[in-house]
């Protein structure tokens, strides 16, 4: 079997890098013949799973230039191929994993349609309306529920599955070693209560600025805490400007990601995730699988693996009901203790195993 995955952008810390990444191991793991045809990579990402990495040139200019350059070069190079996966930037595949609702994120986020000019948006419609795809993987029941209202996606030709986690990294048995050497790296009091939102960046579709609003709430109500912001932003001064205005300067640590990101769950007491739209978010899963009771966004794809107790702290971030949540699960040691055995539980079958196989059913699926 030779196999062509194909993504612009196979570098970063992001969501869609890490599914990459874990599926070429696996297919690999297979006997099957796997590249990665990409634009742009790092090629340490990619160590040991056996790929090979195929670079596809693009011009320096132009960003829907450089996508409809890598859409057709990327095509080309995929009919010597028996299957090809799709990311979302080609338009020749066999199966398509589609990891962002760019129509539907831009409008949670600015409350208007996304223009007509946007090169990703054009691009997935095209995709999607022209149904260049013999099955298309979702990463949520609410990506699907999307595809299937906005563009008339049939169901049988959909797929959900979850994206993975890494059960040897993202551990709650970790905790007690981890957690007192990673406040001191933070300079976190052993005893402080500390909620905190992990992500790759994109602070206004994670809901950045409704999280800084809930704990200035917070504050002003006289509760003791501290709160950790990871991510990477190109323009970072308005987010530290609005913390700066709600009186958080020394409330809020910004930190960039890294790699071992599993330290930063074990720093917290409370994961949150005020995503306005959020096709899966793959740290609501890592923060459970490390034991931490999460409040989270209520459209959020992710939060289809909570059980009852955790689905009490599913909020609107853009209500006062953010805040309710946050004191609810910061006040009470015994219901994040519960909760943290509840988020634990719901994880234990999402190893990357789970989703390397169901991928690669669907992709023999298709071929057959």
């Amino acid at each position: 079997m030779r196999l062509a995955i194909v993504c612009r952008e196979a570098r970063g810390f992001g969501g869609t890098t890490r599914i990459l990444v874990e599926n070429a191991r696996h297919f690999v793991s297979r006997g099957w013949r796997v590249d990665v045809l990409a634009a742009r990579f790092e090629r340490e990402r990619f160590e040991g799973t056996g790929a090979r990495l195929r670079r596809v040139p693009t011009p320096p200019w132009g960003s829907r230039l450089k996508r409809s350059w890598f859409a057709a070069a990327a095509d080309r190079l995929g009919r010597a191929y028996d299957l090809v996966h799709g990311h979302g930037d080609n338009l020749e595949q066999d199966v398509l994993s589609l990891h962002n609702c760019v129509h539907a994120a831009y409008e949670a986020v600015h409350g208007v349609e996304l223009p007509d000019t946007d090169a990703v948006g054009r691009l997935h419609a095209m995709q999607l309306r022209q149904r260049r795809f013999k099955l298309l993987i979702c990463n949520s029941a609410l990506m699907a529920e999307e595809l299937r209202r906005r563009f008339a996606v049939p169901g049988e030709r959909l797929r959900v599955i979850h994206p993975g986690y890494d059960p040897e990294r993202f551990r709650a048995e970790d905790r007690g070693r981890l957690r007192e050497q990673a406040r001191a790296e933070l300079s976190l009091g052993r005893d402080e209560l500390v909620v905190g939102l992990i992500t790759s960046g994109d602070f206004e579709k994670r809901g950045l600025p409704y999280f800084l609003r809930a704990v200035a709430e917070l504050k002003r109500k006289g509760l003791s805490f501290k709160a950790l912001v990871v991510g990477k932003e190109k323009r970072m001064g308005p987010y530290l400007a609005l913390a700066s205005q709600l009186g958080l300067a020394e409330t809020v640590l910004f930190r960039e990601p890294r790699l071992e990101v599993e330290r930063f769950y074990h720093c917290l007491d409370v994961y949150c995730h005020p995503a306005l739209y959020e096709e899966f978010g793959m740290s609501v899963q890592e923060a459970m699988a490390c034991g931490l009771p999460v409040v989270c966004g209520r459209r959020v794809g992710a939060a289809e693996l909570f059980g009852p107790g955790m689905r009490r702290l599913l909020a609107d971030p853009r209500q006062p009901e953010l805040a309710a949540r946050l004191h609810e699960a910061l006040s009470s040691k015994e219901l994040r203790a519960s909760l943290a055995q509840e988020a634990s539980a719901a994880v234990a079958g999402g190893a990357w195993r789970a989703n390397g196989e169901a991928t690669a059913e669907a992709l023999l699926a298709a071929k057959r």
